[in-house]
């Protein structure tokens, strides 16, 4: 975990500082990718150094009190980064259906979005501070989180998971798959100029990075899954698997590494201003693409 830690860290560290400081980043959809790029270093900001380690000493090391701020925290990083996968992929969406109608998404809806994110997050993080849920620490004892009620928990409690599991999980994955497949049907329809097909290439490395993203969260949802429904229906705690119980943090941690990745291999014009912003070195682009980022 500490070592998808800092790869995540030194990964989303590179790509906000080239947001900073790169002149090729100009489309507003980018506005979205650092958005996603932010809830992404700030669970690699919060998960290693405290997660990290207690799994070396196979203990919670850092109190209650601190148990309760960092559930608190990953469960906000969590929902925010299910919310900017979302929104980046109805963005795509809605860009792509209103070039059609030959309009254009207003800069506000860009902050409108990123405000969605952060108050969704904040909305479905607050709670269990209340008393509606509960963060405790995970069957290994290493790491503070969410803990899922069982069949004899209070009204409280499974009245925040229920809107929880749909509102955050079924809802925006079913969304995302949904959005996907009608941005891909009108980008292909309707893109034909060399930006448009810079549009595309964007569109596909979203779409690569939610998919990767989601298959590295199967992990935790069946882990979820194994504490939740035996003990919400069947009123006992069923034995998780040490390996999934390992597997599930490791996994989701290398989720947040994922973007940059698929933003590397799958769009030109990130990957050009990954690579050659400080010395303008674009080895990686084809020599006649090369020439259109040194401007």
């Amino acid at each position: 975990m500490t070592v998808h830690g800092v790869v995540g860290v030194l990964l989303n560290g590179w790509l906000f500082i080239t947001f900073i400081h790169s002149h090729l980043l100009t489309f507003r959809s980018y506005i979205l990718v650092l958005n996603l790029c932010s809830a992404s270093l700030g669970r690699n900001l919060l998960g290693f150094p405290f997660a990290g380690a207690s799994a070396v000493t196979k203990r919670w090391l850092f109190g209650s009190a601190c148990c309760q701020f960092f559930a608190f925290l990953n469960q906000f990083y969590g929902v925010f980064q299910m919310t900017a996968l979302l929104v980046i992929i109805l963005e795509r969406y809605l860009l792509a259906k209103f070039y059609r109608r030959e309009r254009i998404l207003q800069l506000r809806l860009y902050y409108i979005l990123v405000g969605v994110c952060f108050m969704n997050g904040a909305v479905f993080a607050t709670p269990p501070l209340f008393g509606y849920g509960l963060y405790s620490c995970d069957p290994t004892g290493t790491v503070c989180t969410f803990f899922w009620p069982s069949g004899t928990s209070g009204a409280k409690h499974i009245g925040y998971t229920v809107p929880y599991v749909i509102l955050c999980g079924v809802i925006p994955v079913i969304a995302i798959f949904y959005y996907t497949g009608k941005a891909v049907r009108l980008e292909t329809i309707y893109y034909r100029s060399e930006q448009q097909k810079e549009q595309k290439r964007l569109t596909k490395s979203v779409h690569v990075l939610t998919i990767s993203t989601l298959a590295l969260w199967i992990p935790s949802a069946v882990l979820a899954g194994y504490q939740w429904f035996p003990a919400l229906v069947l009123s006992y705690q069923s034995h998780v698997p040490a390996t999934l119980a390992l597997i599930a943090p490791i996994a989701s941690e290398a989720a947040t590494s994922i973007p940059v990745l698929c933003y590397l291999f799958a769009d030109e014009r990130l990957r050009a201003a990954l690579l050659g912003r400080v010395r303008r070195h674009y080895a990686l682009l084809r020599p006649d693409r090369a020439k259109r980022f040194q401007a």
